[in-house]
């Protein structure tokens, strides 16, 4: 009978954090994918408010107007500053996610090639042993031909 592989504990562990990296990735990319979507509104609305701004003040408008829409205006500058910045940890945490992913990756690789060897050797050592009793059983079948012959 084969023996058991005896890291194969530690490679189903490896396997369930390669897994566990996996969804940190995909985690990582929705914040990631929810960052540019927070980016891209944020910077469309700010568009359409300068649009308000230069529609406005073409017609006309009072000195604490102007100031309300340049103040406002400068928080969401402001706003798109932050959310690029937001952006760019999110895709550092996402590069950070992917070499976890890589290195469990690797681990699970390193035991997988193990247990292949291991895997190997066991189909050997059977084969010999198979081999051996084929002979034990050969040598006493021909045994018993020579003492039924003489």
């Amino acid at each position: 009978m084969a023996k058991a592989f005896q890291f194969d504990f530690l490679l189903k562990l490896a396997i369930d954090k390669r897994e566990d990296a996996a969804r940190a990735i995909s985690a990582a990319l929705h914040k990631l994918e929810q960052a540019r979507e927070r980016a891209r509104q944020i910077d469309q609305y700010r568009e359409e408010y300068r649009r308000r701004l230069g529609d406005t003040a073409s017609r006309g408008m009072r000195m604490q107007q102007w100031n309300d829409f340049q103040l406002f205006l400068a928080k969401l500058d402001q706003a798109v500053e932050q959310q690029a910045h937001e952006q760019v940890r999110c895709e550092t945490l996402l590069e950070t996610r992917k070499q976890a992913w890589l290195e469990c990756e690797r681990e699970v690789k390193a035991y997988e090639t193990l247990q292949d060897r291991h895997e190997a050797r066991e189909g050997q050592r059977e084969a010999k042993l198979e081999q051996k009793q084929t002979d034990e059983w050969a040598a006493i079948l021909q045994r018993r031909r020579d003492e039924q012959a003489g």
